[in-house]
């Protein structure tokens, strides 16, 4: 009888809070905002985590489904929790209307009153950096043409093509999660980490990384809801990675080329991957991956002094969820008097590519051997190069002026293909970072903030704490 009813009663209840999250709560309103994420994430965890052995094969299957229907929900929707998506449209009409959308800054336009076909003020007032250069590399700047080529006039329209193109690599994503989990089994003593959320029975093949995914409101209400296109980089990123553990290295390269062409995170990852690959099967990696990015970033090359002036204030100027930048700069400004960002900033993210670099140091190479025994993380993906790619991007975002929530959905994916679940946490207290647009206002609230990194940090010690009693290295399969 509960196997009977539970299904479409949790379907019922994660439509509602999706419809309700997607269509009727604005950021700004954060007290019923926060309230509904918690119910959207409490039933996540309750299902994903608790529930799932009380589904038969069939109804299994069936929430894959039901986490695609949820995002189906969410294409007719203006993105409410993020206004990107007018700069999106911003960039498209431009492009569509001969000029490339690197040369001006939007101000350029209003100072002018130079108003192609689409660019009006009405749209300049929705965008939140109208004074820089767009940051949107070549496959997101190919979307937004479409999209402006097909419903030039109607802003509900480009969006929903935005949102149809991410909606399929997010269906892509699901499939190739699905794929790649290894059978239902107990992990091995190495890794016998126990995956339900706070301790109880099972290991990490107990719950299918594709079910974790495909249900997880972090990613449904980012990717799909406010269209950020780390979807996109997800698919290519992991297309890539299952391409290059079929052996085929220059595959591979082309699918982490397109990743890079929708966001510039996975440069990130070349001395990781340079390491595990070996330096023969390296090299070609990085000869064919350079060759491609110079193909596809081939438009953007002619401005690109302007792209990296915007890298650049970004780096330097943006600040929003941080930790560890945070506490640097208090710290700075009690020794010095004044605000070290301009330095703290360089300095954090040279840590971070020396952080890098020990972390491909320690990356053992790919070794067939790590089809032997599926079972160890779960996945038939490695867990050792998903282990190392997950380390590298926590300890980006550890080090980061600005940590937006969407940018937690690449390591949570890679996360999943590992015995590690703080990321779980983390997509859930994201939700607290919206407190900066509380009562329509654009401020860090700390106390929110260090609510959030204070259970994160305690859980991820926590879980550092299980893999070191059980003598389970760091970066292994």
């Amino acid at each position: 009888m509960r196997k009977r009813f539970l299904f479409p009663i949790v379907s019922l209840a994660f439509a509602g809070v999706t419809i309700y999250l997607g269509y009727f709560v604005q950021r700004s309103d954060f007290q019923t905002f926060i309230t509904a994420y918690a119910a959207f994430f409490g039933l996540y965890v309750w299902v994903a985590f608790y529930q799932q052995k009380h589904f038969s094969p069939v109804q299994t299957r069936a929430m894959l489904w039901l986490g695609i229907g949820l995002r189906v929900l969410l294409l007719f929707s203006i993105p409410n929790l993020s206004d990107d998506y007018a700069r999106f449209l911003w960039d498209g009409h431009l492009t569509v209307a001969g000029i490339h959308p690197f040369s001006h800054t939007p101000a350029y336009f209003i100072d002018n009153q130079f108003f192609p076909p689409g660019i009006t003020p009405e749209l300049f007032a929705k965008l939140n950096s109208p004074g820089y250069y767009t940051v949107y590399p070549p496959v997101c700047q190919a979307v937004f043409a479409l999209a402006i080529w097909l419903f030039p006039t109607s802003v509900l329209g480009g969006v929903f093509v935005i949102k149809l193109i991410l909606l399929a690599c997010e269906m892509g994503t699901i499939w190739i999660l699905k794929q790649q989990t290894a059978p239902l089994q107990p992990i091995t003593r190495n890794f016998s980490i126990k995956t339900t959320f706070f301790g109880g029975k099972g290991g990490v093949g107990a719950v299918r990384c594709s079910l974790l995914y495909a249900l997880n409101p972090l990613v449904i209400l980012e990717i799909t809801g406010n269209c950020h296109f780390e979807g996109a980089m997800i698919f290519f990123l992991l297309a890539g990675m299952v391409a290059m553990h079929q052996g085929k290295i220059i595959k591979g390269a082309l699918w982490w080329a397109l990743a890079t062409a929708s966001k510039l995170m996975p440069v990130l990852f070349l001395p990781i991957l340079w390491r595990w690959l070996g330096w023969r099967k390296g090299l070609v990696f990085n000869a064919v991956f350079g060759i491609a990015c110079l193909v596809l970033f081939a438009p953007i090359l002619v401005v690109l002094p302007n792209l990296l002036a915007s890298l650049d204030l970004y780096f330097r100027k943006f600040q929003f969820n941080a930790s560890v930048y945070y506490l640097v700069r208090e710290i700075g400004l009690k020794i010095t008097g004044w605000d070290i960002g301009a330095l703290s900033g360089p300095l954090l993210g040279g840590v971070t590519l020396l952080g890098v670099l020990l972390i491909a140091w320690q990356t053992r190479r790919f070794s067939k051997s790590e089809f032997s025994n599926p079972e160890q993380n779960g996945t038939k993906l490695s867990g050792n190069l998903a282990t190392a790619l997950l380390f590298a991007l926590f300890l980006y975002l550890s080090l980061s002026a600005t940590v937006q929530p969407w940018y937690l959905t690449i390591p949570l994916v890679l996360s999943f293909l590992t015995p590690w679940r703080f990321m779980v946490l983390w997509s859930g207290l994201a939700a607290l970072s919206y407190s900066h647009y509380m009562d329509g206002g654009m401020q860090e609230n700390y106390g929110w903030i260090g609510l959030e990194y204070g259970l994160l940090w305690g859980f991820f010690f926590w879980e550092l704490w299980r893999i070191n009693v059980q003598r389970a290295p760091l970066i292994s399969s």
